[in-house]
């Protein structure tokens, strides 16, 4: 978990806005490898290990040990490639979350989207934190601070509200959104592009409701 990710953060319980505090047991290069995440308002702890950090509830959480996961698929090049396209990541900077399937590309966007951070959220495979790559398990929301990513892409098991609505609060302004075609658009959400598998949207501001058609 790279460290200036942290600031990023929210905790996921229904309660204000704070930031959460980092207290790490061992770092290497910038990455938390080992440590938690504590709420300054209602105590709770996300355990961070082998640079993971946890957001589920306690009795969510799989066992340190023995724990094992899928295998990555085999499009993960190509959803890579098409990540990168169609968040537009060809300027550099920022926090790019991919949730679920896409997850499991994160490494191969962080080489395409040099300066770009990739936070996976619940990868399908085995996805290691690192090298331009941090890694979260999450519940039923995304628990990212408004306005705090510049592009989201999700899988079908993601692309359900809270955590849809969650992750439209996260967005920048302008920010880009990659869902699959059956999900519902919601709001705050001009739709881009569509086609038989995905469709992508842009966070509404001033200037995407200047270009939006009108009716």
């Amino acid at each position: 978990m790279f460290i200036e990710v942290v600031d990023a953060f929210r905790c996921p319980r229904p309660h204000e806005l704070t930031w959460l505090v980092a207290s790490a047991d061992r770092l290497e290069d910038r990455d938390i490898l080992a440590g938690e995440l504590g709420c300054p308002v209602c105590g709770a702890r996300y355990p961070i290990v082998d640079g993971v950090v946890d957001f589920r509830p306690a009795a969510a959480r799989a066992p340190a040990s023995g724990a094992t996961a899928a295998p990555a698929p085999r499009d993960v090049p190509d959803r890579a490639l098409r990540a990168a396209a169609l968040l537009g990541l060809t300027e550099p900077g920022g926090l790019v979350v991919l949730a679920g399937a896409w997850g499991d590309a994160a490494h191969e966007v962080a080489a395409l989207a040099e300066g770009v951070h990739v936070l996976a959220v619940n990868p399908l495979g085995v996805v290691s934190s690192g090298v331009g790559v941090s890694v979260v398990r999450a519940a039923d929301t995304l628990p990212m601070r408004p306005e705090s990513v510049r592009a989201v892409a999700l899988d079908d098991a993601h692309a359900v509200p809270p955590f849809l609505e969650t992750s439209v609060a996260a967005l920048r302004p302008s920010g880009r959104l990659l869902v699959p075609a059956g999900a519902g658009i919601p709001a705050g959400i001009v739709e881009r592009a569509r086609d038989a598998h995905e469709w992508l949207g842009e966070k509404q501001d001033l200037t995407t409701l200047a270009r939006a058609p009108r009716l």
